[in-house]
């Protein structure tokens, strides 16, 4: 059988790539306009040092997606490591890495939004008090001006602080009609079985005097499985 089509059946080019990713990001001193779009993902992350000396995150397993709360009886594969190689110091405690997608109201673009936990507070609060309500809201919702504060001399010392807009904000149909970002898809959680594999090949946790395992390189990425 033919693999021939007619120009008649053609189709048009289909692209296997990714959207790019474009993050929201913030200048010390300035005030960022943003209109919330779609629904936050919620998610812990540990931050693993690889091999070659890499920072990469990992999902926390203990933290449920769902239900918002940590389950202490998850497997996670982060438990295993020894305590000597990786629980001795802050770097075992899962992060704040919550997400979203917003519009930026400077060009009206769809920005990935990597919450600051002081930042989804606030974003809470609003959300919560009367006043305001849902700022996501496809009618009702509205702008937050989020500006980045200074507050001492190291690269730490900031604050952000978010002040409502005084009017509703309306997504138009422009803003409807833009592609939002597939945090599901993007930052895809993995399994224990996934994880540990992972750990096993790409870091140096579970490498340890006696045991059988062989590390071999892999050209999985951390990176592949979150996104």
């Amino acid at each position: 059988m033919s693999g021939t089509v007619g120009w008649g059946e053609a189709k048009a080019v289909q692209s296997n790539q990714r959207k790019e990713i474009e993050r929201l990001k913030f200048v010390t001193g300035e005030t960022t306009r943003v209109r919330l779009i779609g629904a936050v993902l919620p998610r812990y992350v540990y931050w693993i040092t690889t091999s070659e000396g890499r920072k990469l995150p990992i999902e926390c397993l203990k933290f449920d997606r769902s239900t918002g709360v940590f389950n202490e009886n998850a497997k996670d594969p982060v438990d295993e490591i020894p305590d000597e190689i990786y629980g001795a110091g802050p770097n075992d405690k899962p992060q704040f890495a919550f997400v979203c997608n917003v519009i930026d109201r400077e060009d009206n673009s769809v920005r990935l939004f990597d919450l600051k936990k002081t930042i989804y507070s606030q974003i809470v609060d609003l959300a919560q008090n009367p006043d305001f309500g849902n700022p996501a809201d496809d009618k009702n919702g509205y702008i937050l001006s989020i500006k980045k504060e200074k507050t001492g001399p190291q690269p730490q010392n900031v604050k952000y602080v978010v002040t409502p807009g005084r009017s509703n904000d309306p997504l138009t149909e422009d803003d409807l009609a833009l592609e939002l970002y597939d945090l599901e898809a993007i930052f895809k959680r993995q399994t224990y079985e996934e994880q540990k594999e992972w750990l096993m090949k790409n870091t140096n946790y579970f490498k340890l005097e006696g045991t059988e395992f062989s590390p071999e390189s892999s050209e999985e990425t951390m990176e592949d499985l979150t996104g």
